[in-house]
């Protein structure tokens, strides 16, 4: 096996990356790599990639930055003290999308596999050593990303966020009500909807960015976020160019104006929202945010063969009563131990306990916490 190093995402065989990536998340694919490095001209982005005879077998992104543009990547404010004001950070996997992963070819077999891992590790540290004091900084990974890291960490991981998506069961909407246990609930969302005389068309993103950028800054500005239209609209311009315009819109119409859309993209067998914005003025009550960042887009991936809709973090309540699971994001440290073993493991229970405290009452929705590590390691 052999190591090499790229200094660009333009430089990678994008072919080669997106066949390990795409089943692993979207957020790790060749298309949000380039947008996250368009983003942030100022920090060093380098893709670590290993070959076995002219094959890519793995792959970890790396990012170096003194100060990521998302605070939720910001080591410095979320881990008080675990490094000195104003350095320079190497932080593993992304500086957005809440979703790291390490790539590795599945035909490896297990002696393959902690090589692969083995070699990973001592070039990111090599580069750790270099750059930022001999520390890389792995957020927002899944447990098994975790199980392969823990060999080369001297302490525990501590979990971030929960991570949400929709197992879709069977081969039809009967079959996804069927299985969330509110099929009555659901179905008055739809007949809410339906009365409002909406129509929804799914459209290429990149023919809506300046309808889809005031909208998503008014939901951004409802939130706390001060943004405006041509920004938002900027951003998602970036995006769209950088993904190959693969993003597409559930454009929300009344009449002929257009006052809501939820943003999503595929990879793999998997729909990912990412983001939803609102004329919250013009809305009519009509369960819009659920038929658009839910219903509407589980449709589509029944008629599409595909098996996942992917929702993110933050809003546990409203998406496990909707049939999601929670699995967890992990922060670990390689080089370093900001952390002692037992402040982890307080900090996952507390993690666990408020999470579960968030769901609704019930073994049934309890049980959608979906992670043997996090009891573990709480």
């Amino acid at each position: 096996m052999r190591i090499h190093v790229y200094e660009s995402v333009d430089s990678l065989d994008a072919q080669a990356w997106d066949a390990l990536a795409s089943h692993k998340s979207f957020y790790m694919a060749t298309g949000w790599l380039r947008f996250q490095e368009k983003m942030n001209p100022e920090q060093r982005c380098r893709f670590i990639t290993l070959w076995k005879d002219d094959r890519l077998v793995a792959g970890v992104p790396t990012f170096l930055t003194p100060r990521p543009a998302n605070k939720h990547y910001n080591v410095a404010e979320m881990f008080p003290g675990a490094v000195p004001d104003g350095s320079q950070v190497l932080l593993v996997g992304g500086t957005r999308g809440y979703q790291g992963r390490i790539l590795l070819d599945d035909t490896l077999d297990a002696q393959q596999r902690r090589l692969a891992m083995g070699l990973l590790v001592e070039q990111v540290q090599t580069m750790a050593e270099q750059d930022a004091g001999g520390v890389s900084w792995w957020l927002y990974f899944a447990d098994a990303d975790m199980e392969l890291l823990r060999p080369w960490a001297s302490t525990l991981p501590r979990v971030l966020r929960g991570d949400c998506a929709i197992d879709l069961p069977g081969d039809s909407f009967d079959d996804y009500l069927e299985a969330t246990g509110r099929r009555r609930q659901i179905l008055r969302d739809r007949r809410r909807f339906d009365r409002t005389g909406y129509t929804v068309r799914r459209r290429p993103l990149s023919e809506l960015l300046s309808i889809t950028g005031d909208l998503l800054s008014k939901t951004q500005n409802r939130y706390g976020f001060e943004v405006t239209p041509q920004s938002m609209a900027n951003l998602l311009k970036v995006q769209s160019e950088a993904t190959g315009n693969t993003g597409f819109v559930y454009a929300c119409a009344d009449g002929e104006e257009t006052v809501g859309f939820c943003l999503a993209y595929e990879a793999g067998d998997t729909i990912y929202g990412r983001a939803v914005g609102f004329d919250y003025e013009r809305l009519r009550d009509g369960a819009e945010y659920f038929t658009l960042g839910y219903y509407t887009p589980i449709e589509h991936a029944y008629r599409s063969g595909l098996r996942r809709l992917h929702l993110g973090t933050s809003a546990y309540e409203a998406k496990v009563l909707r049939g999601a699971h929670i699995t967890p994001l992990w922060a670990l440290a390689l080089g370093a131990r900001p952390w002692e073993p037992e402040q982890a493991v307080e900090h996952n229970a507390v993690k666990l306990a408020e999470t579960r405290a968030s769901l609704p009452a019930g073994a049934r929705y309890e049980a959608r916490v979906a992670s043997d590590l996090w009891q573990t390691l709480a």
